[in-house]
């Protein structure tokens, strides 16, 4: 494995502190157009949105003329040591469910692991075959580390789980890449309030997103998966009949024009 170098901070940030309402009604943030379904964000195509500015130091992306989007090609590794790209081995072509925590977790991360797990039990043959389950770490965590908490969680050598983990730097680009900031203020990493619990789904071939609470029930997490799917092609899974069913409407909102339509 590539050398690197795996910092382990004493501060109490490790503990993964309980996410403050407003921080958690931050890291909801999506792009115009989606609705709010069952606490969860409805899956939307970034395309149809405004363009983001690429100029930004963090989270920038490139939409591709076919439609998909090309995120900055992070060096990462998982769980067993691994070297991966973020763009190229965990974004590109993949549908997955991506969420933020550490290994010595005293805060919400068990009880994130356990909806996931049950989540991805209800996905059954989904899990893998081509949804994956991504957990990047926030304190530099080793590969050796991430691997003692899955197993201690059972989720080690389950298709489609990865523990991920990278140089503090690289965390940060990725969260702000998945909308997990504050807008207008400095990124908090390790700062109490900052670990809000928040789940970010992404169907790349198609550049549908969505998010969802990790502390909410596993069936919405499950659910918030399938609607990634074009509805010809939605997979049906067993016990998530209604789920998410009948989006809520964002009130006084008025659907941009596609990018094809913008002058």
């Amino acid at each position: 494995m590539d050398s690197m170098q795996f910092n382990h901070p004493d501060s109490p940030g490790q503990a993964g502190p309980e996410p403050s309402r407003r921080s958690a009604l931050r890291a909801l943030l999506i792009p115009a157009g989606a609705a709010i379904l069952g606490g969860c964000a409805s899956a939307t195509r970034l395309g149809d949105a405004a363009p983001a500015a690429h100029d930004s130091s963090f989270g920038s992306s490139r939409l591709e003329p076919d439609g998909t989007r090309t995120f900055k090609n992070h060096l990462v590794y998982d769980q067993d040591g691994k070297r991966l790209r973020f763009q190229d081995d965990l974004i590109r072509g993949q549908i997955f469910a991506a969420t933020f925590g550490y290994s010595k977790c005293r805060g919400i991360c068990g009880r994130m692991a356990a909806n996931m797990q049950a989540a991805a039990d209800l996905l059954g043959p989904l899990m893998g075959h081509p949804v994956r389950f991504y957990n990047f770490s926030l304190a530099e965590d080793t590969p050796d580390e991430m691997k003692e908490a899955m197993e201690f969680r059972g989720i080690y050598g389950r298709p489609g789980w990865k523990y991920l983990t990278a140089s503090a730097e690289v965390i940060r680009e990725i969260r702000w890449s998945f909308g997990f900031f504050d807008v207008g203020e400095e990124d908090t990493l390790g700062k109490p309030g900052t670990h809000t619990g928040m789940v970010r789904f992404g169907h790349h071939p198609l550049d549908k997103w969505s998010s969802c609470p990790a502390l909410g029930s596993p069936a919405s997490i499950a659910a918030s998966i399938t609607w990634l799917y074009p509805a010809d092609r939605r997979p049906s899974v067993a016990g998530l009949d209604g789920e998410l069913g009948g989006g809520l409407p964002i009130p006084g909102f008025v659907p941009p024009k596609p990018l094809s339509a913008q002058s």
